[in-house]
């Protein structure tokens, strides 16, 4: 099988394009569904900027057309919701226009378009306290959104990523994954992610401010690509939910982190999204359901925030470049 991975620098870019044919992301398959790991030889074709412009239609289409894919993965994006809000056109250019180019590229060649959604699809506009009974707080123990769920896309950057699975749906072949919160290795092509975060405040700061208003299903990006790989090797088409079925706080995912990794001098203090600055609408509460994900037969089993946590950084001190 042939897979082109848009945007193979990014977070979700490079899971896939590093570690799509790595003898442990079989094995990690093997074991969350309880079965024996099948060496991939896939051929993965990474594609990123500078090289590559999803925005551009002729290089799109005719780099992509030359290639002939099995799959079009597209792990681009930007995902810096305070920026977007004051940079719509961008965001409609990175989410909307690229996305048409790569469905004209998959229409062409007859490949398979995954399209990367998100938990903002869902916007809450805050937690309920014991305290409250705010008509637009929801509870911290709410059930996850599924995929039959309408969504209420508040941000520029939810409203143009909401936008993007729309237009990859209109591939003859798709496939649309939505996660809450994702973290993994990162590039300087990357926008970041929470965990990332943290690990670059250890090296700065003995006092760490953490979001303690949110409620989140952080995914390791290997576990993410694992899922992947199984639902393509299923034949599944349409949205899915993508989570470890656990949610959690920011503040302690960071809590979890620094005890993990034995950081006993440093001071994590819990603050809300306006004391923290955060001027775009995000959503306080993206738990999703993953009932739809959890019964296509052979999916990778995905583990909750802590394991993942966990694997992600025994998996980081197996690199020297990490």
């Amino acid at each position: 099988m042939k897979i082109v991975v848009v945007g193979s620098k990014g977070t979700l870019g490079l899971a896939a394009s590093r570690f799509w044919n790595d003898p442990r992301v079989a094995s990690r398959i093997a074991a969350g569904r309880g079965g024996e790991a099948k060496p991939s030889n896939d051929l993965v074709i990474p594609l990123n900027l500078p090289d590559f412009d999803a925005c551009s239609r002729m290089i799109v289409v005719d780099t992509i057309g030359d290639i002939r894919p099995d799959v079009i993965v597209n792990a681009s994006g930007v995902n810096l919701i305070d920026w977007l809000e004051s940079h719509p056109n961008t965001a409609r250019n990175v989410h909307g226009h690229a996305v048409s180019n790569l469905k004209a590229a998959a229409r062409r060649t007859g490949a398979l378009l995954v399209q990367f959604g998100c938990g903002e699809a869902f916007y809450r506009k805050r937690l309920q306290t014991n305290e409250s009974d705010d008509p637009d707080a929801i509870s911290p123990e709410a059930p996850g959104f599924t995929e039959e769920d309408s969504p209420s896309p508040e941000s520029v950057y939810a409203k143009t990523k909401l936008e993007s699975e729309r237009i990859a749906l209109e591939a003859p072949k798709s496939l649309v994954l939505r996660f809450s919160s994702l973290f993994g290795e990162t590039s300087d092509y990357s926008s970041g992610n929470l965990v990332d975060s943290l690990f670059k405040s250890l090296a700065r700061a003995k006092k760490i401010s953490v979001l303690n208003d949110r409620m989140i299903e952080p995914l390791w990006s290997i576990d993410v690509l694992c899922a992947l790989k199984t639902l393509i090797e299923a034949g599944a088409r349409g949205v899915y939910h993508l989570t470890g079925n656990s949610r959690a706080t920011p503040l302690e995912v960071a809590e979890y982190l620094f005890q993990r990794c034995g950081f006993r001098n440093r001071e994590v203090v819990g603050i809300s999204a306006e004391e923290y600055g955060i001027k775009a609408p995000q959503s306080a509460f993206t738990v999703l359901s993953s009932a739809k994900y959890g019964v296509v037969e052979g999916s990778y089993k995905l583990p909750d925030w802590k394991t993942a946590l966990d694997n992600y950084i025994d998996w980081r001190q197996s690199y020297a470049d990490f």
